[in-house]
């Protein structure tokens, strides 16, 4: 059982650091890319930028006021978007390096196999039919 926990805490950890790092490329990402499109609307909108119509002047300030809030906002939106796939990536690795550490566990004889855990003994037909499987499966062994 030992295993199974250093497994379990070994797993999130590396599922951690492996979305860690690509959150962080994405959101480096993302925020040079909004970086850049603020600078290309920072000419239009800003003063001494061309003479434009009064609706496009607003709706170009609307646009620089929507890319400073949403790098605002991208830092949370990242941080629990990556927790949320952390924790779905954590729970299918852990559950299959569980299924593979039983596996192996069985195989090396640590562990017993599913015919011996049933908690009712068996009927003497059944246990005779396993013995058999038992027999033939080392005979051809």
């Amino acid at each position: 059982m030992k295993i199974k926990i250093a497994w379990g805490i070994q797993s999130f950890f590396l599922c951690f650091i492996f979305n860690l790092a690509f959150t962080a490329v994405v959101f480096f990402m993302a925020d040079r890319v909004l970086e850049a499109l603020n600078e290309w609307v920072s000419p239009f909108a800003g003063p001494g930028g061309p003479e434009l119509p009064a609706d496009v002047q607003m709706g170009l300030a609307g646009l620089r006021s929507f890319f400073v809030q949403i790098r605002g906002y991208m830092v949370s939106v990242l941080a629990a978007l990556a927790s949320a796939f952390t924790l779905l990536m954590w729970f299918f690795v852990f559950l299959a390096g569980r299924r593979q550490i039983s596996r192996a566990a069985r195989q090396a004889g640590a562990l017993p196999g599913p015919e011996t855990w049933s908690h009712a003994p068996a009927s003497p037909e059944i246990s005779e039919g396993l013995r058999e499987q038992n027999e033939e499966g080392e005979e051809a062994r």
